[in-house]
């Protein structure tokens, strides 16, 4: 991935990022008061949320493609269908407010990702917004947000599936079954990412978790240190994709720390489907999933 290192992402980007910040700060103001255990929202009461929004800048859209390291001709008519982070987070955060799940403690546990058609740059955006599905077990609450972003016109271009989860009061930690592979491995090729990616991530969707460009905070979190946003890992694997995704389905079991270097995309074919995963560079499996 070169150029990206030296890439530089001025700050008045921030200004296209107001309802994901107003959103983040609901949760910050949220976490500060006394919790009090009130009943749980129904989460199939909540009404989805069907909104036009402005595109982002095309100089947002051209900074983002740089970042993830695809070719510029790639997106020269279109925007990048990963790049639903931009503008899916403020509406996944809208929803979840309505919830009693503490919104501070989010696991981001991966992504899913139809591909009907692309998503214009020069178009208002339709977006349909809505919590598709909560599962609570064992001390644990699994909910799934779908965003779809199309156009007036074409209002199904990008299906988008985010899986959070929270930890509730009595959640208890089980020791994770490791699966034996017996798949064929192959190299794609590799990324790497600077001490400030996490910074430049955030400048680009609006995602300020200090877990990710704040290194004092970072430190008292359970990583140790500053890692890269799931999204970001998404988008920079995503782009080494040998193909047109149709449809990709991914999860995110370790992250990748800042800095880091060589991380290796790999995938795996097989009849009935394409496996892809990101292997750290000590070895580590920081995603797994398959597209088609």
């Amino acid at each position: 991935m070169f150029g990206i290192r030296y890439q530089q992402i001025p700050l008045h980007v921030l200004f296209e990022h107001q309802a994901t910040l107003a959103g983040l700060g609901k949760i910050g103001l949220r976490s500060l008061k006394k919790h009090q255990q009130t009943q749980q929202t129904d989460w199939q009461s909540l009404a989805p949320i069907n909104e036009v929004i402005n595109p982002p800048s095309l100089e947002l859209i051209d900074q983002y493609v740089r970042w993830s390291g695809a070719e510029a001709s790639k997106y020269q008519a279109s925007i990048p269908p990963h790049m639903v982070s931009q503008w899916g987070l403020s509406f996944a955060m809208r929803l979840l407010l309505q919830t009693n799940y503490p919104l501070s403690q989010v696991i981001n546990q991966g992504v899913s990702l139809k591909v009907h058609g692309k998503i214009p740059r020069d178009q208002e955006l339709l977006i349909q917004a809505k919590i598709a599905n909560v599962d609570e077990r064992n001390g644990l609450a699994r909910v799934s947000v779908q965003i779809t972003t199309g156009t007036i016109a074409q209002p199904e271009l990008v299906e988008t599936v985010l899986h959070m989860a929270f930890i509730l009061p009595h959640f208890e930690k089980s020791k994770r079954t490791e699966t034996t592979e017996h798949k064929t491995w192959q190299s794609l090729g590799e990324w790497s990412a600077t001490a400030d990616d996490g910074f430049k991530f955030a400048l680009l969707t609006g995602d300020f978790n200090p877990i990710h460009w704040v290194g004092p905070l970072a430190k008292l979190s359970s990583f140790g240190q500053k890692v890269l946003h799931g999204f970001g890992m998404f988008a920079r694997s995503y782009e080494l994709l040998p193909e047109t995704i149709q449809q990709i389905d991914v999860r995110f079991l370790k992250p990748v720390k800042l800095p880091s270097q060589h991380n290796q995309v790999e995938i795996s074919t097989e009849p009935t489907q394409n496996y892809v995963r990101v292997v750290g560079s000590a070895g580590q499996i920081c995603l797994t999933g398959q597209y088609s």
